[in-house]
């Protein structure tokens, strides 16, 4: 049998457990013996039956006395009974809905019993034991298979098993021996069976650290080559001195250190041939726009255009207004193309963008259809990145070759942050923020406190607050227990008068209306879904009470929360929850710090696909951690080049490697 052998071939699967399997992307052997257990769970104390107590884990040896049984019970269950002895005792061991064990036992055979006990009357039972033949037992802990419905921990570990066993001394061992002395690395593998079966507890941290190193040198590997092939072909843009001083004198303010510093690195960065792809992460009300806003004048004043998307029209068109202001006095033109953009006046705007008469195009989504062609893009900015998925940002530079790109955010989804760890991104952080900031205080609020939050608004209203309230619906709907903004809405009416409904199913002008009232503060309370998120700045709005909070995601709620504390008043942030001890949330009652909360995100959600598309859950890598593995990333990193330098036969075979496992993925890679 081979690695590339289909799992049905294995002994004890057949077609229908491969089915099961190829729910898991299980389809060959090699994709069996890789699935690696998510968890382990150490088996109980080996005692004889004399020794065995109520509701303790334990492993026995035994034979079994007589044959096994097997009947139907209520609701159709089948239960298997087993009788075991040795020479201390006796108990029985139940199996529920597994008669195929009445055929692979039968009376006199010895076996392993491991699993949880109890009482029955004056004797002892197992249930849903694991249990093997005595000679066949793995005696460390068990692995944890992640599984879909039909298959059993049992199943996943005798499969497992079966397939190791199938095609032992198969897996073909890429690193020289030399190599793996000086790296400490056990054998491939020795290590392959001890993550899934360990000796001790030795055995399975060897086993570990050889399949995160080699993992991760692939992908450093797999990810260098595919980021070679975008190295050059961008066009070079540059500022002279005297176009700078004009830029700064059209601020408001001067700008911070940490504004120069991040300027001055994407400066750099254009200068060059070679496309820039960074990253410009700050908190809201930092001044990331100020950056931006000098990256486009760069642009221009080379002879080039360039394109900002924003993920909502208030956004887009408060860019735009804003950048009128700084570039459009100074011979820069300047367009707003939207999803609310008249067909009129669209043509128009696309027949100037595609003739080159326009600099610089702020819009939404409408930026990506195909009749909006650019005469010479060369730089493409994308505000609010979590808001995008990665194919709309691909499209968006498919309209130029090579484009420098630069991508802003108030807090990096885990995609992006662990595109940063890996080095495939560069990042400009702005930690300066404006003097007077005070950080927003954030709270876990259960329903059970919803009137003495109430009481509060009344109070800061009283002092001449305003208040944001977020809903995760528009309307109530058929999930039971989640607060539609029409319904506050009416509820926040009944106590308080001055306040307004906003969402995203008014029209355009509707919403400029509603946002107007609530700016020259005619309401005091605004009750909105997430149209609000980005775009909006009143000074004055110093509560978010956002309903539902554990239905939103962290980056999410750290860009709503950011809509307040914009002033120099203490802010306030309410994470309305049914449980107040939400693991999640209480990070945002930790920390106002975008990194670290993103970090906790991708603990806690994983850090999505970095070949393919997919933003959060089931990462690329099988065993690597991008926060505890850290030290070995670049390790690994450092290490694949070297090696490509000194020993290009090895790297050559390391490649081969690369492309095997990571192919499929890197076929639909998209540098963003």
């Amino acid at each position: 049998m081979t690695l590339d052998d289909p799992v049905a071939k294995i002994k004890g699967i057949g077609e229908k457990k491969a089915k099961l399997l190829s729910k898991l992307g299980i389809i060959t052997i090699a994709d069996l013996i890789y699935y690696l257990p998510r968890d382990y769970e150490a088996q109980g104390e080996s005692v004889k039956i004399d020794g065995l107590k109520d509701g303790g884990v334990f492993n026995i040896m035994a034979v079994i006395s007589g044959e096994p049984s097997l009947r139907r019970i209520k609701s159709g269950l089948n239960l298997a009974k087993f009788s075991l002895t040795d020479e201390t005792g006796r108990v029985e061991a139940v199996f529920f809905n597994q008669p195929y064990l009445c055929k692979m036992y039968k009376a006199g055979d010895a076996v392993y019993v491991s699993g949880c006990v109890k009482r029955i009357g004056k004797s002892f039972q197992f249930t849903n034991p694991h249990i093997e033949k005595q000679g066949k037992q793995h005696t460390g802990v068990n692995p944890v298979y992640a599984l879909t419905a039909g298959l059993t921990q049992k199943t996943m570990r005798l499969a497992v098993k079966a397939a190791l066993e199938s095609v032992r001394g198969q897996i073909a061992e890429i690193f020289p021996n030399e190599f793996r002395a000086e790296h400490r690395l056990s054998e491939l593998n020795y290590s392959i069976y001890n993550v899934h079966f360990p000796e001790n507890a030795e055995a399975l941290a060897q086993a570990k650290r050889r399949l995160i190193f080699e993992e991760l040198l692939l992908f450093n590997i797999a990810l260098t080559e595919r980021e070679r092939r975008a190295e050059t072909g961008a066009v070079m843009l540059s500022i002279n001195d005297e176009e700078k001083a004009c830029f700064l004198s059209r601020l408001e303010y001067k700008p911070t250190k940490a504004q120069c510093r991040v300027m001055s690195e994407i400066e750099a960065d254009l200068r060059r041939d070679k496309p820039m792809n960074r990253l410009l992460q700050g908190d809201v009300g930092s001044g990331k726009t100020i950056p931006a806003f000098y990256a486009m004048k760069i642009c221009v004043s080379s002879g080039y255009q360039c394109v900002m998307m924003a993920p909502t029209e208030v956004l887009a068109a408060q860019h735009f207004y804003n950048a009128q202001h700084i570039l459009g006095d100074i011979g820069v033109n300047i367009e707003l193309l939207t999803g609310s953009t008249p067909p009129a006046q669209r043509r128009t705007i696309c027949q100037n963008i595609i003739n080159g008469q326009t600099d610089i195009v702020f819009g939404t989504h409408a930026v990506l259809y195909d009749n909006v062609q650019f005469a010479n893009l060369a730089l493409v900015i994308t505000d609010e990145q979590h808001r995008f998925g990665v194919g709309q940002r691909a499209m968006l530079e498919t309209k130029a070759r090579a484009p420098h790109t630069l991508i802003m955010s108030a807090t990096p989804i885990p995609r992006s942050l662990a595109l940063i760890l890996y080095g495939k991104t560069d990042i400009s952080v702005l930690d300066e923020m404006p003097p007077g900031r005070r950080p927003v205080k954030t709270f876990c609020v259960p329903e059970a406190k919803r009137r003495d939050m109430y009481d509060f608004l009344e109070k800061e209203i009283g002092k001449g607050a305003q208040v944001y309230i977020v809903c995760p619906l528009v309307e109530d709907g058929d999930v039971p227990g989640v607060r539609s903004s029409e319904h506050v809405f009416e509820e926040i009416k009944r106590r308080f008068a001055d306040a307004a409904l906003l969402h995203g199913r008014l029209k355009p002008q509707e919403k400029n209306d509603i946002i107007a009232r609530f700016k020259t503060k005619k309401c005091s309370i605004l009750v909105s879904t997430t149209v609000i998120e980005v775009g909006i700045d009143v000074p004055d709005a110093t509560i978010m009470v956002i309903e539902n909070a554990e239905r939103f995601g962290l980056a999410q709620l750290h860009q709503l929360r950011g809509r307040v504390g914009r002033g120099k008043k203490t802010s306030y942030c309410f994470l309305m929850t049914e449980k107040s001890d939400n693991e999640r949330l209480s990070i945002l009652c930790k920390t106002n710090d975008g990194f670290k909360i993103a970090e906790e995100d991708l603990r806690l959600r994983g850090p999505g696909q970095f070949l393919g598309s997919k933003q959060s859950g089931m990462s690329d890598l099988y065993m690597a951690n991008l926060i505890r593995d850290m030290a070995m990333l670049k390790q690994t990193k450092e290490l694949a080049a070297s090696m490509k330098a000194s020993h290009p036969e090895i790297y050559a075979q390391w490649l081969s490697a690369a492309k095997t496992r990571f192919s499929r993925k890197m076929e639909n890679t998209v540098i963003n």
